[in-house]
């Protein structure tokens, strides 16, 4: 499998974890947010976007 894009979900999980920090989450259920998946991660993102 091809790692090109590996560089781009790195940075869109980072700037997501890093938002989500910003405003105060730091987990999600039992598991801290570098766990999640970018599909978790986003889902998260969106959810508290759209609260604010």
């Amino acid at each position: 499998m091809n790692n090109q894009f590996q560089p781009d979900t790195d940075s869109q999980k980072n700037s997501m974890i890093n938002f989500l920090l910003d405003v105060g989450v730091y987990k999600k259920g039992t598991k801290h947010l570098y766990e999640l998946s970018l599909t978790e991660l986003e889902k998260e993102y969106l959810t508290i976007k759209q609260q604010t």
